[in-house]
């Protein structure tokens, strides 16, 4: 499973997926003003509301337009 997260300046939309499932798409608020901890936390909470196990990510794809967070 994969874990594709694009920043963009408005939202940041994020999804796992493989060869044949989408497992969840979600769409939540770009802030600068954010640490890593508190996006860390938004991601781990995104797992568990969508049943995901983490270690069955094996691979993650980030694209970003937005410096700060990148």
């Amino acid at each position: 499973m994969i874990l594709a997260i694009d920043v963009g300046n408005t939202n940041i939309v994020m999804g796992c997926l493989d060869s044949r499932n989408t497992y969840f798409t979600a769409r939540l608020s770009t802030d600068v003003k954010k640490t890593s901890d508190e996006y860390a936390l938004m991601i781990r909470n995104l797992f568990h509301l969508h049943e995901i196990d983490r270690h069955g990510v094996e691979g993650a794809i980030i694209s970003s337009v937005v410096p700060a967070l990148s």
